[in-house]
């Protein structure tokens, strides 16, 4: 199956094209899921913190289906702290 995955912010540098905006095809076998695309992408494990899918928040456990439309985050970090 051929799912679809756009990285932000720190994980596009894992991002093999010239345009890091663009969506990668991926793909992957039958009953894979979020998890899978780590090493297919060469990403570590640690690096995903969030993930998306059609839009939606779901985990690295969650099966990918044909076209699916996957986001994935790094750990967000920063802000201000109030006194």
């Amino acid at each position: 199956m051929k799912v679809y995955v756009k990285l932000y912010a720190l994980l596009r540098k894992h991002h093999p094209g010239p345009n890091r905006s663009i969506p990668l095809e991926v793909e992957l076998p039958d009953g894979a899921t979020v998890a899978d695309l780590g090493p297919a992408l060469h990403l570590p494990p640690e690096l995903v913190r969030s993930v998306f899918i059609n839009n939606a928040a779901k985990d690295v456990q969650t099966v990918l289906h044909e076209g699916d439309q996957v986001g994935l985050f790094p750990p967000v970090v920063g802000g201000t702290s109030v006194p």
